[in-house]
């Protein structure tokens, strides 16, 4: 430790707003949660040891305080380590940095760590990711309501920000807080987690984002267990438009974690980043209000209830598949049986909005409303044979979220904070992906997936 001197105010600039261990001779980015429960930064090697937890540094102090009784939990996606410098007690759960977790990912590591402590008193846990704050915060939090610790998410995520930081901004990137809202609704519920085929049916902003004067060309996409499925058309909307939904007669089948990315894209020039929200399937629960609406040809239209009409687009209609009358449809005719659900997400909810403290581009009720449809659990053969291919990207010639994270080189000095309020990188290289099919989810007329003889599941 004789370059402590040196190294110590680099460490501290790094680690931020992050308590560091600082007792015994030791100067780590390492907090204890619990007793038995360790956040700490990632035990680099070489020149990023310098400024992030040496590797060194980590094995003498788990050997110092609790030699024989420790495990290490990495959840980095993007980088690891020789294990067998901790004796091959290491374990891991990949995620990519600024995301949530998978929900299939957390239950086995909460059992992971609550069997290894449950083996002998003196054992304890060492979590770490990148800078051991966000993604670590999000399994940490998960655990302690796993433990029972805690009734609440809101209390652990509360204590965690206390215990890590100096702010008390333990997990701040909205998509991961609401991960741990789903595991504590799981623990309290008492519920068995199991996948649930939905289908977005509309989408809606409100008011909407002030950009270019008041104009924007909105778009967005769709992704699946870091693959894009789908990529909408680009929406103009006019200055002083209070709203805007957007209509998907044709669907994509959607399970477990999905996120959604919206962009402006304005004519000649490169896609701008708005925001993005990771939810899922499962855990969508809120039913629709129902109302008629009436169609010129007579029939009525069932739609979610809202209190104000918007502006309103029929996805169908922009690729040339829908006559004028169409684009005032929210949703094509529906099964009596077919369940509607909405996820509301308000502005402190939406990953990047959320930023938007001064509410210059988002107003302070900003909101998005998704509307979907649950489908049975798999598409069946004959809705594989009725595809549209139109708008689905083909995850084999799409780059993965993985791709687009941080591609920080580990050289440099300069911290990107951990799942922290940082831009991600990469997202521009998405470009549109025309007539390409999708492995075995299918973009369906939604006229054709209900047929008023088949109930849904």
């Amino acid at each position: 430790m004789a370059n402590n001197k040196l190294t110590n105010p680099i460490k501290g600039l790094v680690s931020k707003r992050r308590k560091r261990y600082t007792q015994d001779g030791f100067n780590l980015d390492l907090t204890y949660i619990q007793s038995n429960l360790i956040a700490m930064g990632f035990p680099a090697e070489k020149l990023e040891g310098v400024y992030r937890n040496h590797i060194d540094d980590v094995y003498k102090f788990l050997e110092k305080k609790h030699k024989d009784h420790y495990k290490i939990y990495n959840l980095c996606s993007e980088r690891t380590y020789d294990v067998a410098k901790f004796h091959n007690r290491v374990s891991i759960y990949p995620f990519d940095d600024h995301n949530p977790p998978t929900m299939e990912l957390i239950q086995p590591f909460c059992a992971d760590v609550h069997k290894w402590l449950s083996q002998d008193s003196k054992n304890v846990a060492a979590v770490h990711c990148k800078a051991g704050k966000g993604r670590t915060g999000t399994m940490v939090c998960c655990y302690m309501l796993h433990a029972k610790l805690f009734p609440t998410a809101s209390e652990a995520l509360s204590y965690y920000g206390d215990k890590r930081t100096h702010d008390k901004k333990g997990v701040t990137i909205p998509s991961q807080r609401r991960y741990v809202e789903y595991y504590a609704s799981l623990v309290q519920e008492q519920l068995v987690y199991r996948p649930v085929t939905l289908t977005i049916r509309e989408i809606r902003l409100e008011p909407m984002p002030v950009l270019n004067g008041g104009q924007s060309s909105i778009m967005f996409t769709i992704s699946m267990r870091n693959n894009k499925l789908y990529q909408s058309q680009i929406y103009e909307v006019k200055k002083g438009a209070p709203s805007l939904t957007i209509n998907l007669e044709l669907c994509v089948y959607l399970n477990d974690d999905i996120k959604v990315e919206f962009f402006n894209k304005p004519k000649m020039m490169r896609k701008e980043k708005l925001f993005h929200f990771w939810f899922n399937t499962f855990f969508v629960r809120e039913e629709a209000t129902l109302v008629p609406e009436p169609k010129e040809n007579g029939n009525d239209v069932e739609r979610p209830e809202r209190t104000t009409r918007a502006l309103s687009y029929d996805e169908e209609a922009q690729i040339g598949q829908c006559d004028a009358s169409s684009r005032t449809r929210s949703l094509a005719p529906l099964n009596p049986d077919t369940k509607v659900v909405i996820l509301r997400l308000d502005k402190w909810e939406l990953d990047d909005a959320h930023k938007d403290k001064q509410n210059k581009i988002y107003a302070s009720d900003f909101r998005v409303h998704v509307s979907m449809a649950r489908l049975p659990p798999e598409p069946s053969d004959w809705h594989k044979s009725h595809l549209h291919s139109s708008n689905v990207m083909n995850p084999h010639d799409t780059p993965s979220e993985s791709s687009e994270a941080d591609s920080t080189d580990p050289s440099t000095a300069e911290e990107e904070e951990d799942d922290e309020e940082e831009e991600e990188d990469g997202w521009e290289s998405v470009e549109a992906t025309e007539s390409r099919r999708v492995g075995r989810y299918s973009l369906l007329s939604n006229s054709e997936f209900c047929p008023s003889n088949q109930p849904f599941a």
